[in-house]
């Protein structure tokens, strides 16, 4: 499940929008907003499950933020694990 007033991923641009892989095993979203937030206040985050295991999506309030994620947050550390930030791009058919 994700955190936000309930709107959901899909309410937002898909440029504000930052996916996510290489999450550790176990990551709660409160943790990926902890760490998400170093480059901007998080709208919304998901960490998908099943099929989408080990990646997940975050929401910024705009294009800027979800850029500064993507540049800044992409091969940091998470619990361990180098994580992977990039743009939101219709890869996963899967999404729920």
């Amino acid at each position: 499940k994700g955190k936000g007033k309930g709107k959901g991923l899909k309410a937002f641009q898909p440029s504000q929008r930052v996916w996510l892989g290489g999450l550790p095993e176990g990551i709660t979203w409160k943790e990926l907003q902890e760490h998400m937030n170093q480059a901007g206040a998080t709208k919304w985050i998901e960490v998908f499950e099943n099929k989408g295991k080990g990646s997940g999506a975050v929401a910024y309030s705009n294009d800027e933020e979800a850029l500064n994620a993507i540049a800044t947050l992409n091969g940091s550390i998470l619990k361990g694990s180098t994580i992977e930030c990039d743009g939101w791009t219709k890869k996963e058919a899967a999404e729920a």
